[in-house]
């Protein structure tokens, strides 16, 4: 091969990695949570129009936003509805999502997106019949804002706090059953859970930043979702705050209620 036909080629290899360089597909943007639990709670915290509930009336609502590269969402809309009943607790699911930025070549970039609130009147029915509703006193008003504060911005009386009547480490104790993998193995460990405690009282967005495996990550979550909280407070107002909660596995000390240690 010539100098010449050598140089083409070169040329040819170096315009195709630019075109395909620019042209990269991007990788969506993904709940921190996860999509599954994120789903779980919404359905868990979403306020079904009554008439349509009434009425067995299934629908979508459809938000649309713009995420920018840190992941932070604004220019929430309405795009698509079932229900105008509806908007407002849709918009109000979404803002509470956060977010990993969409990437591209493996850096993170903005995008704009759609976000799908499905009101489902036998899944919403079916999760209420196995499941309690708790009424959490709260006596203030919310913050409208969506930020969120960490326990170092908040006074120590004003932290949230465990809503229920025990204590988080009796209720915890209560209620955990030890994965059957886990004891099958004998794993043990501590599962450290970051979340959001929301103005209502309700736990999002939960991450696992110390993971155990052998079933226990699934259920330190399950105990997780079952807390109600009392908000944290600022500026008199409850507002959303971030949190982390331990939960161990400790095979050798665990009890059950059939009367057996493992």
């Amino acid at each position: 091969m010539n100098k010449l036909n050598i140089s083409r080629l070169l040329l040819v290899l170096l315009f195709t990695g630019c075109f395909v360089t620019g042209f990269a597909q991007i990788n969506p943007a993904v709940p921190k949570s996860g999509h599954s639990l994120t789903e779980e709670y919404i359905l868990q915290n979403q306020h079904y129009p009554e008439a349509e509930l009434a009425d067995k009336k299934s629908g979508d609502v459809v938000v649309a936003f713009h995420l920018d590269e840190k992941g932070v969402g604004s220019d929430y809309q309405i795009k698509e509805s079932f229900s105008e009943a509806a908007n407002a607790d849709a918009l109000d699911l979404v803002k509470k999502i956060l977010w990993e930025p969409a990437t591209q070549n493996m850096l993170p970039v903005a995008i704009d997106m759609d976000y799908t609130v499905r009101y489902h009147v036998k899944s919403y029915k079916r999760y209420w019949k196995k499941h309690e509703r708790v009424e959490i006193p709260l006596t203030l008003e919310a913050d409208d804002s969506y930020k969120i504060f960490t326990i170092h911005q908040l006074e120590e009386t004003a932290k949230p706090y465990f809503a229920d009547g025990s204590n988080m480490a009796n209720y915890i104790l209560s209620n955990l059953e030890y994965p059957q993998a886990a004891k099958a193995t004998e794993v043990s460990g501590t599962v450290r859970l970051d979340f959001v405690v929301e103005t209502d009282g309700s736990v999002s967005n939960i991450t696992v930043k110390n993971s155990v495996g052998g079933g226990c990550d699934n259920e330190a979550i399950r105990l997780l979702q079952g807390t109600n909280w009392i908000p944290a407070v600022k500026n008199g107002k409850y507002v959303r705050s971030h949190n982390t909660q331990d939960i161990t596995f400790n095979i050798g000390s665990r009890h059950y209620q059939d009367g057996n240690s493992y």
